[in-house]
């Protein structure tokens, strides 16, 4: 019985997932494709509709015999909540199941806030897409930047909100939810924002690298985000041993170079006037340009730490920082070429993510989305 529980399961996991990368698809299109018995197709399609994963939406005549009925997505049904927490705001957005945004909010607060100033501004974003959703909720996750621990629901560390460490991620909203709560890191999180709406569909493996205040990477294998709460800190990669003193109380680490509180400070002294975000930085001189290129050799040497041991078919780029690809890329690829294999740099493609400041929180809500179609 259980191994009967466990297969319908799957192969519901299976018909969603199915009708959502190929399109509206009859019961007997997606019953061949899966290869599934009619009967069984039927049932669990009953069941998808009337549980509102599925909606019918015209009819397919392109196969011959009785036309079918096709089945799509059901967009008015199961919507998911998806809250991040970065450094300076809160951010979150409201999905339906295709991945289409209803509603979005942000709320900035200071880098020095308090905890109970940070779980209020949360708060703000939260309430009124938890409103939008008006009861049609499925899920909600939460993403931050840091070292979580999963089997408490806590922060371990987080160099960035220092205020968070320690603090059980559940306080931080409401105590009465509606609905099941998700976690995962933020870097981690815009990788599974790339899987399910960005330029990582359609692809089974990639990596996707956040240069922002903090570096951190998201790993795709097979479709599922791999590794634990330690896995992609590849900010903390050593790229120059005894250098630059970094937050985590090494020398060295890759964050200590590229990070853009750093950068910010490095282009404050070469433009000769106070840049707090890199979306402040305007035109160019020469001292600032040296300092991105710079930063470009840096980012290069980190880069290829991935392409040597992952050898990922695609590595995405997100953050401010990629504002200045003139400036950084061709000194990344110099830097890259020279530490990495060559037999592993061929068969990586390197891209900018399309994706803006609400990555994250597009992540966010793909957490608890992504279960429905893989588990």
């Amino acid at each position: 019985m259980a191994n009967q529980s466990y297969l319908k399961r799957i192969n519901r996991q299976r018909i969603l997932l199915a009708v959502r990368e190929s399109g509206p698809l009859s019961r007997s299109a997606i019953a061949d494709l899966l290869a599934l018995d009619r009967k069984s197709m039927t049932n669990l399609a009953n069941e998808l509709i009337a549980e509102g994963w599925l909606c019918e939406t015209g009819v397919d005549y392109s196969s011959r015999g009785r036309p079918g009925t096709l089945l799509d997505l059901d967009r008015t049904q199961h919507l998911f909540l998806g809250l991040h927490l970065s450094e300076n705001q809160a951010s979150g957005v409201l999905l339906n199941l295709s991945g289409e945004i209803l509603g979005r909010q942000e709320r900035p607060y200071a880098p020095v806030a308090f905890l109970k100033d940070i779980r209020a501004v949360l708060q703000e974003v939260y309430l009124p897409l938890l409103r939008l959703a008006g009861g049609k909720l499925h899920a909600i996750g939460l993403v931050l930047p840091g070292i979580l621990d999963f089997a408490s629901a806590t922060v371990q560390r987080s160099v960035n909100i220092p205020v968070l460490d320690g603090v059980e991620l559940r306080r931080l909203l409401p105590r009465e939810l509606p609905s099941e709560l998700y976690f995962e890191e933020s870097s981690r999180a815009k990788a599974l924002a790339e899987l399910w709406f960005g330029q990582g569909q359609g692809r089974s493996s990639f990596v996707c690298v956040d240069l922002g205040i903090g570096i951190g990477a998201g790993i795709i294998l097979e479709k599922h985000l791999q590794g634990g709460p330690y896995a992609g800190e590849i900010g903390h990669v050593i790229i120059q041993p005894e250098g630059r003193q970094c937050a985590c109380g090494h020398r060295g680490c890759l964050e200590a170079y590229i990070s853009e509180s750093i950068l910010c400070r490095e282009l404050s002294q070469a433009l000769q006037q106070p840049i707090a975000t890199l979306d402040e930085v305007g035109a160019l001189n020469p001292a600032a340009e040296a300092v991105l290129a710079q930063a470009g050799r840096a980012l290069g040497l980190g880069l290829a730490t991935i392409v040597n041991i992952l050898c990922p078919p695609l590595v995405i780029l997100h953050g401010s920082l990629l504002r200045f690809a003139q400036q950084i890329f061709p000194a990344m690829e110099d830097s890259l070429a020279t530490a990495a294999l060559p037999s592993c740099r061929s068969r990586v493609e390197v891209r900018v993510s399309s994706f803006g400041a609400e990555a994250a929180a597009l992540g966010a809500a793909a957490v608890p989305l992504g279960r429905v179609f893989l588990g």
